[in-house]
């Protein structure tokens, strides 16, 4: 049966209609039953949340603080730590590296172990050691290689500072720019290493209980994978709209070719 430009226009209307629409709820965070109270939902799942312990080869920005300063700025590098102001990237050079030993080595103190301790524990336990040489010391524990990596099927994938303590699942996605249309949002890939051995965890982020989950809060140097959705589980409702708008394009020029 021959078709006439009027048919042939119907069907590639019909086509984009239908390959344009893209299933709401595939493209939901945290989905649920929205009349819930948060109190049942927390009842139901236990909230775990856990102070990132330190590993050896972790980079830590110490610095021990006084009343005077002068009096403390023997155990700082001053100068250094204006340079870290000006060039974020310099703050490499001037971190604690943990050895296998699980300690570091610290001047004028000596060798402080630190291996399995939160940045809390570590910083009262260099107050205590700078305590022998200074009167009313403090200490400021930060850790310098605190970046998690997103990759896979987001808008801006690479790796990314944490610039809070705690960064969701969520959040890190959306530093990446957010998941692209062909992301499969419930099969997100968790790789994380505690340990000598690296685990790795599917994570599904239409599913709203993921937020009572102890690995919605990502911890330093977590990898996060998004899988693109597969082939065989495409149909005319879930092609993405980008790709809808090429075939029509593609469809006008070569009708536009074949007519004249």
């Amino acid at each position: 049966m021959k078709l006439n430009r009027y048919s042939i226009l119907t069907i590639l209307s019909l086509l984009i209609g239908f390959s344009s629409c893209v299933p709401l709820k595939e493209s939901i965070y945290l989905q649920g039953d929205m009349a819930r109270k948060l109190d049942e939902l927390e009842g139901q799942y236990k909230i775990e949340k856990k102070d990132y312990l330190v590993k050896p080869n972790d980079l830590l920005y110490i610095r021990v603080t006084s009343l005077d300063e002068r009096s403390s700025a023997f155990l700082n590098n001053e100068s250094g730590y204006t340079t870290m102001a000006g060039n974020p990237m310099s703050a490499s050079l001037l971190g604690y590296r943990v050895g296998l030993d699980g300690a570091i080595d610290y001047p004028f103190i000596g060798k402080i172990y630190v291996a399995g301790l939160s940045l809390n524990e570590i910083a009262r336990k260099v107050e205590l050691a700078a305590s022998k040489y200074i009167d009313q010391s403090g200490a400021i524990v930060k850790l310098l290689n605190d970046n998690i990596t997103v990759m896979g099927e987001v808008t801006g994938p690479g790796r990314f500072l944490m610039n809070s303590e705690e960064i969701s699942i969520i959040e890190a996605i959306a530093l990446a720019g957010d998941m692209t249309d062909f992301a499969n949002r419930k099969r997100v890939r968790l790789i994380r290493k505690d340990g000598d051995i690296p685990q790795m965890l599917i994570i599904d982020t239409t599913d709203e209980r993921i937020m009572y989950s102890p690995y919605f809060y990502l911890k330093p140097g977590d990898i996060v994978y998004v899988e693109p959705r597969r082939l065989k589980q495409w149909t005319l409702s879930s092609i993405p709209l980008s790709f809808a708008m090429s075939f029509m394009s593609a469809s006008l020029l070569i009708y536009s070719i074949v007519t004249n």
